[in-house]
């Protein structure tokens, strides 16, 4: 996971870099635009107009990160469930074992078979972006409009854009970079699992104190490919779940083979290991 830490290191600074040139484009403009008589419309949108300017800029930096984070999430995906089957099988049942997950597939058609996923997800993201910088550009406009409006000077709004960047180019940057990385190299993983025919997999909860409670409840729990947590996510970092759950999450998911001779308990659709229960002859 090292590689994946240093794609997301890499992303926040990045990041931090993008809201600071936009900052001080914005500052710029507030400079040549103020005026203490009266403060037009259009004259507030020639202010903000570097944060809407910036879409493509910062979609582009998104895509470059993810695109590397989904690569690192098809090859982690492969060695896990090919580690997974070697832990959990004898000489003698290795083969059945091997046809049941097909970690055979060739580079080519698992690779040809991930990218609409690997598309979906990109698409998914840009519209994310989209409404984080539309709630940038609220923030900002409200921060001018008001100040404007109950007479503070242009130093006093300046400084207050100032802090609202700082945020951005610290804290949120890091924030944004650790969710769209985990959530790519777990999405990644799991498309991963299902084309390579894994029929169940289990949550592993990050193990340090920074863990969220629920989230260290989770560890070890179960489920069939396709189905939810019992926090309703697929995967952890699963944005279509409740963003309680998946902000800032760094849990894994791993391939979960069924020992030989064992099945899942009937009815339930989260379980641990001690459920398992004995085929019966």
């Amino acid at each position: 996971m090292k590689r994946s830490a240093n794609n997301e290191k890499q992303l926040q600074q990045e990041l931090s870099r993008f809201f600071k040139k936009i900052s001080e484009e914005v500052l710029s403009n507030l400079e040549e635009y103020w005026s203490e008589y009266h403060l037009l419309q259009g004259q507030i949108q020639l202010i903000i107009q570097p944060i809407n300017d910036a879409e493509t800029e910062y979609n582009s930096i998104l895509e470059k990160y993810i695109r590397r984070e989904y690569t690192l999430g098809t090859h982690e995906a492969k060695r896990l469930v090919d580690l997974t089957l070697t832990k959990q099988a004898n000489k003698s049942i290795f083969d059945k074992l091997r046809k049941k997950v097909n970690i055979k597939a060739t580079r080519y058609n698992l690779f040809g078979t991930l990218k609409d996923a690997e598309e979906e997800l990109l698409g998914r993201t840009f519209t994310a972006s989209k409404r984080t910088l539309a709630r940038v550009t609220r923030n900002i406009n409200e921060i001018l409009t008001k100040g404007y409006t109950s007479g503070k000077g242009i130093n006093v709004i300046a400084q207050a854009m100032t802090t609202r960047f700082n945020q951005l180019e610290t804290w949120e940057a890091k924030r944004i970079a650790r969710t769209e990385i985990h959530n790519a190299h777990n999405n990644a993983v799991m498309k991963t699992y299902e084309t390579l025919g894994v029929e169940y997999t289990q949550w592993v909860a990050a193990d340090d104190d920074r863990t969220r409670d629920s989230h260290v409840e989770l560890n070890g729990e179960i489920i069939p490919m396709g189905g939810t947590y019992s926090n309703g996510l697929q995967y952890p970092g699963d944005t279509n779940g409740d963003i309680e759950e998946w902000i800032n999450c760094r849990c894994s998911n791993a391939p979960f083979v069924m020992p030989y001779g064992m099945m899942a308990p009937p009815g339930m659709e989260q379980f641990r290991e001690e459920d398992l229960i004995p085929i019966s002859n």
